[in-house]
């Protein structure tokens, strides 16, 4: 069977593709979990979070300033938590800026004015249901669209008098202040549900190098709910954008389901479910299962990859007269190159774990960002829960009394945010130990002349790549008995043969790479 050739230009191909890599031989695919600061980056201080009683939670939404390499955080303040119920008094939407991403500063921004000043750094008001999530700098994506759409989200705007679930768009000229979209929703249905996050279909970090991919520019991911047996769970779909060069994010086609848990899922949230047994504030075997609560989605070479938040429903809050599951929630990482067919990768381990039972986020990590590039990482901002879904709903007077004790007495956190980092185009790699391994690409086509790779080699290790015809001949001096051995640790370590670093003709022509390793783990490779 003739294996179509990938055209990869310069763009990095991820180890995480299996589409690109065809045959493997002694190595495995591992997944590197994120690292997490054991301790938060932002927690209520400012009077207007109201510290002690309030919580930063909701959806986290981050960038890097390409100019001043100021990382700017998006975030959402709730005046009080728990609420017994629905939550109690105005979400603000806030914003805050750091040079290193970690210790950040509120500006007095003066836009709206609470608790009698404007001396605040408060860029919305939200009674109503659904703060944005997701939002994207379009700036980076396509520069000619008009200025006042640069920076994008989408909102949960709740049930309509038919019962259809209801998603709208909201655009900023500067990410400060917030203009809803005069005629939303842009996605309606019967099964649509309260969480959705937006995507760019072009490179996150490097938009000029990817062709554009499908027709249109962004998708959306809305959260759905799918009846399986006796539950509603929920899952999540996708819907692309058809858009209009004068009003970009607007129209959205109908949307598709991809992704629900299975039987699998079911099984491993019952063993995550019983390790956890001791920090569940409610548990019932019987209502025991997995859900997909989210996606948050980004592009990276010529993959997507979604962090997937992972419900592990334990207990019915019916069963208390109120709504709602009481869950944990970690996030795990899912693969696609078409945004309908997607891969668990890993073997569905979390890539961002929750953390020890007296951790801030012991119980959950929840409403993540999308990842900044900092350095040689990608960081990822997430809200941190020591206590789980909806607990607060199933809350009677004495508990909730006990809950503040706790919180006065230092033995709870409040929900507070919290970083993870990994390393650059890092989340899994081909490896292989003492053992010498082999992984081979299909047929592909390069946009440049000599080759990197984003490599880990350790001592006494090496990685060799032998460069093929699309037939799998090996090109006459670039075999792997040619090749200088890689031994070191980089993001774009220069591949040899020699004293040949590549060969102009390569743009020419289909090729196949063949990598050798040998205590060594290939992240990703890249033509220049």
């Amino acid at each position: 069977m003739t294996l179509k050739t990938f055209d990869v230009g310069t763009r990095p191909q991820l180890a995480i593709d299996h589409l690109l890599f065809v045959s493997w031989e002694n190595v495995v695919e591992r997944l590197h979990g994120m690292r997490k600061r054991s301790t938060p980056v932002l927690m209520p201080e400012a009077p207007w979070e109201r510290p002690g009683e309030g919580a930063l939670w909701g959806p986290i939404n981050a960038q890097v300033d390409d100019e001043t390499g100021q990382v700017k955080l998006w975030y959402q303040s709730f005046p009080v938590y728990p609420g017994l119920g629905d939550h109690t008094g105005t979400a603000l939407r806030c914003y805050a800026s750091s040079p290193d991403g970690i210790v950040f500063q509120r500006p007095e921004l003066g836009l709206f004015e609470v608790e009698g000043s404007a001396a605040n750094n408060v860029t919305d008001l939200r009674d109503g249901p659904g703060p944005e999530h997701g939002t994207i700098d379009s700036a980076r994506i396509d520069p000619s669209e008009p200025p006042q759409f640069r920076y994008k989200s989408v909102t949960w705007q709740g049930r309509d008098a038919e019962g259809f679930g209801t998603h709208g768009v909201a655009f900023s000229a500067d990410g400060m202040r917030w203009r809803n979209y005069e005629h939303n929703p842009v996605i309606r249905g019967r099964q649509t549900a309260d969480v959705s996050s937006s995507a760019s279909l072009r490179d996150w970090f490097d938009p000029a190098s990817s062709p554009a991919y499908p027709s249109g520019k962004y998708a959306l991911f809305p959260k759905v709910g799918l009846q399986v047996g006796a539950f509603r769970r929920r899952s999540f779909a996708v819907s692309f954008s058809e858009d209009e060069a004068d009003t970009p994010f607007t129209r959205f086609t109908d949307p598709q389901l991809v992704l629900a848990a299975d039987q699998r899922d079911d099984d491993m949230a019952e063993d995550r479910l019983a390790a956890a047994r001791s920090i569940l504030l409610y548990d019932d075997p019987a209502d025991h299962r997995c859900e997909f609560y989210g996606v948050q989605v980004f592009r990276c070479g010529d993959v997507f990859l979604g962090l997937l938040w992972v419900y592990d429903a334990s207990f019915e809050l019916s069963r208390l007269g109120r709504g709602n599951q009481y869950a944990l929630v970690e996030v795990q990482l899912v693969a696609s190159r078409d945004l309908i067919h997607w891969r668990r990768v890993g073997g569905r381990q979390p890539v961002i774990p929750r953390g020890d039972p007296d951790a801030f986020d012991s119980h959950m990590i929840f409403y993540h960002s999308l990842p900044v590039q900092m350095q040689d990482e990608w960081w990822i901002y997430y809200v941190g829960f020591n206590e789980g879904h909806a607990a607060r709903n199933g809350y009677d007077e004495p508990r909730r009394q006990k809950y503040w004790d706790d919180v006065r007495a230092g033995r709870r956190h409040l929900p507070s945010i919290g970083l993870a980092t990994v390393r650059r185009e890092g989340f899994a790699a081909f490896e292989a130990g003492a053992q010498a391994g082999r992984v081979t690409t299909r047929p592909l086509r390069p946009g440049g002349a000599e080759l990197r790779l984003n490599a880990v080699v350790s001592d006494g290790g090496e990685i060799r790549v032998e460069v093929q015809t699309a037939d799998g001949r090996p090109l006459p001096g670039f075999a792997t008995g040619a090749c200088t051995p890689l031994a070191a640790d980089g993001l774009r370590q220069a591949v040899r043969w020699g004293e040949r670093s590549g060969d102009a003709s390569w743009p020419q022509q289909d090729l196949r790479l063949e990598f050798h390793l040998r205590h060594a783990s290939l992240y990703a490779f890249a033509f220049e």
